[in-house]
């Protein structure tokens, strides 16, 4: 079902939406959700999410459901590079 969006608060441009792969972040736990519809501005780019997708969202992440796979990440901190 298309949801929509109306125009961007930022810019006023076109809304559209878009089915877009998120990671997320839910009690110190990183989501990946993929197929996530996401208004997005065709002239900005601005995001924008319906309050019922976010909270669909934080469901999933605290839910006991089967996941579709795992991912291993690598993580590191950024360290600023030396001046030339």
């Amino acid at each position: 079902m298309k949801i929509t969006y109306g125009e961007c608060g930022y810019c006023g441009g076109k809304v559209v939406e878009r089915l877009l792969t998120m990671n997320l972040e839910f009690s110190g736990r990183l989501h990946r959700f993929e197929n996530v519809p996401v208004g997005r501005c065709t002239e900005c780019g601005e995001r924008v999410f319906k309050a019922a997708v976010a909270k669909q969202l934080e469901h999933l992440a605290r839910s006991r459901s089967p996941v579709k796979r795992r991912l291993t990440i690598s993580v590191r901190d950024y360290v600023p590079a030396e001046s030339a």
